[in-house]
């Protein structure tokens, strides 16, 4: 039935809405079980897709929000949404390669095309040797040859998804699977024209076939991506000069996604995939100063179509084919075989090019998944067709297109785990770093986290005065990348040490940048001195008489802040450093803090700055500590009172408080807040008599 181009929209606003909801919340839901959030997202799309859920009739929608389209091809979604899945994987696969190190790509790329082509030889003769036992036909069969082309086809999407999550991109593993997912794709577009050129050329491949003709094909497929990559890399500072001439970083940062969709749709044109095209141009550009900025710019727009991608993705896995015994066992048997075929095919290689057996692992894990790229050659083999005893049929016939998709849905679903368990295993993945022969390795030791954390900060400052453009620095990942021009250095932050790798010609800069800012934080400390900490800000009970109450957050509500274990009520200690460690400990016994003897240090580091004692015998420590999971409190309280002394004055009750380092948390605003309820009390008589911790802990939380 023929609808409006109004109707078409709002349906189609109503489809992308229900998707980007329902995508979100599964991805939510998969990392809440600790597992990768693409898997939620795949699963949305199987939920949602026109095999399930999509075709069930709603009101005013009697075929469904996601009927089974008709459009041909093998895709079971609609073209405006298929079209919006595949700009959702140019923007993953651009964002990827911006996000490579292109001196780390360089110095993998041999390795890369190993694995590549261990990959695809291995998965390609077991998948041809299913297909010649299944259908007991020659090795030359289009069928048989259809299963080692669908054996080979990686979808690097999920696995670029899942290394970027990690930051590990630009890792020797994830710049391998990369560039071998690159290799990977051309040689699979290369085996798809041979297979089709034995199609045309014979009666089932058993006929004359013009092998002249196949060359050329695959001369043409190399050729054209080697040709782009090479001058995509030699006027990549010349685009980048180009764009600069806009200014604003909105405008360059769309026109760099433009120029990486018009080489993805070139990159079509001539043969081969559009996320090769994308890749090539996001790699071109990482070497630019630009690339991060363009990162951050074009993150709302990954963060709309990427998921997207990922929902139509599950959409195409028609489940339906799960009920027929004899498709389902032919399914999993290719499922394992193209499992194993391109864990060994690649594992193998990456261990004869300076790659340990977890790093092989890695590597192999990453080059598991399928996706579209499998569907897409199904599609095509189901709409081609063959002469078999003398009949016309589909090289893939509706059978072996339901293996097609378990074996599509079987990689697309274990590969995010097994590369996730494979990253989270401890140890570097090469046998030996090799690093690069023109750069230098500069360390410096630092005394303490605390000056480290100031320095670092006070660094990116300065080099972003310099007019250096950087990646960005979270607790969570330590690695910082600079760029300016053709200049580029990485910062790495250890537990106490700042490490550079950069070229021999710009260790003086970095001396020299260094050096100032050191230097600059030094007489800051000295001019630091001359002030003294306000004594009343510590003891004055004026200072808490307006004090906005905490009464927590959603995230942080008031009885987690004091749990259940946060109370003492008699406190065994007979100094005041004694008192603090016999609180640090019960907490550490209460699993709330991961290690003690840090934790402990950090405290004591704190008071050692300045006291934290108020009027009437009340302590407050506080600190801030990497060994913590949440802000977290307790009070404890001395029975005999004036036992210990401090400063002159006998100690009666002390509230600690520590908050994780680099986390947002109300953390002065909780400690404000409680003393100004301890200074406006008259006597601490009523709070030191509380007969159990649970009342002790019930006043603070009033």
């Amino acid at each position: 039935m023929e609808h409006s181009v109004t109707q078409q929209l709002s349906f189609l606003a109503l489809q992308l809405g229900v998707m980007l909801f329902a995508s979100q919340a599964m991805g939510r839901l998969a990392s809440w079980v600790r597992i990768p959030s693409v898997l939620g997202e795949l699963a949305t799309g199987i939920l949602l897709g026109p095999y399930l859920l999509g075709s069930l009739p709603l009101p005013g929608m009697p075929e469904g929000l996601f009927p089974l389209s008709q459009a041909g091809g093998g895709i079971p979604v609609s073209m405006p949404l298929y079209a919006l899945a595949t700009l959702g994987s140019i923007v993953l696969l651009f964002q990827s390669g911006l996000e490579t190190d292109f001196r780390t790509f360089f110095r993998y790329s041999l390795a890369g095309t190993l694995v590549g082509l261990g990959g695809v030889v291995v998965s390609f003769l077991l998948g041809d040797l299913l297909g010649h036992a299944i259908y007991s036909c020659g090795l030359m069969d289009p069928r048989a040859l259809f299963l080692g082309i669908l054996s080979t086809a990686t979808s690097v999407g999920i696995s670029a998804r899942i290394l970027s999550e990690r930051k590990a991109i630009d890792s020797p593993e994830g710049t391998t699977i990369m560039a071998a997912a690159v290799i990977d794709d051309v040689l699979g577009i290369v085996c798809l024209a041979v297979v089709m050129g034995l199609v045309a050329g014979g009666d089932g491949g058993a006929g004359g076939v013009s092998w002249g003709k196949i060359g050329m094909v695959a001369v043409k497929s190399i050729g054209v991506w080697v040709l782009f990559t090479a001058v995509g890399l030699w006027c990549s500072h010349l685009f980048a000069r180009f764009l600069k001439r806009f200014h604003s970083k909105t405008t360059y940062s769309v026109l760099a996604l433009g120029a990486a969709i018009l080489l993805a749709g070139f990159m079509e044109e001539c043969g081969l995939a559009m996320i090769i095209g994308a890749y090539t141009a996001g790699l071109s550009l990482s070497r630019s100063d630009l690339a991060f900025t363009i990162q951050l710019r074009l993150h709302g727009i990954y963060g709309f179509l990427v998921p997207i991608f990922f929902v139509v993705m599950g959409m195409l896995v028609d489940v339906r084919v799960l009920g027929d015994w004899d498709t389902l066992k032919f399914g999993l048997l290719f499922s394992v075989l193209a499992v194993g075929g391109k864990v060994l095919g690649c594992m193998i290689p990456a261990l004869f090019v300076n790659f340990n057996l977890k790093g092989a692992l890695r590597v192999g894990c990453g080059m598991i998944p399928r996706g579209e790229v499998a569907l897409i050659i199904a599609g095509i083999g189901a709409t081609t067709t063959m002469v078999v005893a003398g009949q016309v049929v589909p090289i893939v016939d509706p059978k072996l297109f339901g293996v097609a998709i378990i074996m599509t849905l079987l990689t697309t679903l274990v590969a995010p785990p097994l590369l996730m368990m494979s990253l989270n295993m401890a140890g570097r993945g090469v046998r030996r770093l090799k690093p690069d022969a023109l750069s230098v390795h500069l360390e410096f030791p630092m005394p303490s986290q605390t000056v480290m954390d100031f320095l670092v900060r006070q660094l990116i400052v300065n080099f972003r005065q310099e007019g250096f453009r950087h990646s960005d620095f979270s607790k969570d990942y330590s690695v910082v990348n600079f760029r300016k021009e053709r200049t580029s250095f990485v910062m790495t932050v250890g537990d106490k040490t700042i490490a550079f790798e950069c070229a021999k010609g710009d260790a003086p800069t970095i001396k020299n940048i260094y050096n100032e800012t050191t230097y600059e934080l030094y007489q800051n400390l000295e001019e630091m001195r001359r002030l003294s900490p306000s004594e009343t800000v510590a003891k004055d009970a004026t200072v808490y008489d307006n004090v906005v109450p905490y009464t927590g957050t959603d995230n942080l509500p008031l009885d987690q802040v004091i749990p259940s274990s946060g109370a003492i009520v008699d406190l065994q200690a007979h100094t005041y450093p004694e008192a603090i460690e016999e609180m640090v400990r019960h907490l550490y016994r209460c699993g709330t803090v991961t290690d003690f003897q840090g934790c402990l240090q950090d405290v004591m580091a704190r008071e050692a700055m300045a006291s934290t004692l108020l009027e009437g015998g009340v302590a407050m420590p506080h600190a801030k500590t990497a060994h913590v999971r949440q802000m977290v409190s307790v009070v404890a309280i001395f029975r005999g009172g004036g036992t210990i002394q401090v400063e002159g004055n006998p100690l009666r009750l002390i509230l600690l408080t520590i908050t994780p380092k680099d986390q947002d948390s109300p953390y002065m605003q909780y400690i404000a807040h409680q003393a100004s309820r301890l200074c406006k009390l008259k006597s601490l008589d009523e709070i030191c008599a509380a007969p159990n911790p649970a009342a002790l802990r019930q006043f603070f939380l009033e």
